[in-house]
C-alpha cells in the first residue's frame, strides 16, 4: 500500500498538500488510511492532515448514502457487475448484522477500524440499506471517520 500511496503522491505534486490528501483520502482503495500514511510523506501537521483527510473522505458520503440502493439494484441488472454486486450485497448483510445489534456503536466502530473492507464508503453503504436514519447514520459515519483519523495519526506517528 505504502508504495501505492507513493506514486500517487508523487503523481499529484505541485498540488497544495491538502489537496493531495483530501484526493487520496476520496478514493476508496486508501480512504483515510491512505491520506494519513501520505500525510506522513508529505510533512503535514497531524490536525491538519485529519481535517484534510475527513474532508476528501466524507464527499462521497452523502452520493453513496443518497444513490446506494438504486446504484445497486441498476448495476446488478447489468450481468458485467452482477457477481461483484452480489459479492458486495454478500459483505453489507453479513456486517449488517453486526449493525442491527450494536446501531450506531456499529457503524462508528466500522468505519473507524483501519482494515480493509471497512471504511466510510463500505460503512455508508451498509447504513444506506439499513434502517438507520439519515440523521444517525450520518453522525456515525462522522464520528467513525474522526476516530479512524485519530488512530491513524496515532499510527503515523508511532512510525
Amino acid at each position: 500500500m505504502k508504495e501505492s500511496i507513493l506514486q500517487v503522491v508523487e503523481s499529484l505534486r505541485g498540488l497544495p498538500d491538502g489537496l493531495v490528501l483530501m484526493i487520496i483520502s476520496i478514493l476508496p482503495m486508501f480512504g483515510i488510511r491512505g491520506g494519513m500514511t501520505a500525510s506522513y510523506f508529505l510533512e503535514t501537521p497531524v490536525v491538519k492532515a485529519v481535517f484534510y483527510c475527513i474532508a476528501g473522505n466524507f464527499i462521497p458520503v452523502p452520493f453513496i448514502f443518497a444513490f446506494g440502493r438504486k446504484l445497486k439494484d441498476i448495476f446488478k441488472r447489468k450481468h458485467i457487475f452482477e457477481k461483484a454486486i452480489t459479492s458486495l450485497e454478500e459483505k453489507a448483510s453479513r456486517r449488517d448484522a453486526m449493525i442491527k445489534k450494536y446501531g450506531f456503536l456499529g457503524i462508528v466502530l466500522f468505519i473507524a477500524l483501519p482494515l480493509p473492507g471497512t471504511g466510510a464508503y463500505m460503512g455508508t453503504f451498509i447504513a444506506s440499506i439499513s434502517s438507520m436514519t439519515v440523521k444517525n447514520a450520518i453522525s456515525a459515519i462522522i464520528c467513525g471517520m474522526l476516530l479512524s483519523g485519530c488512530i491513524m495519526a496515532g499510527l503515523v506517528s508511532i512510525f
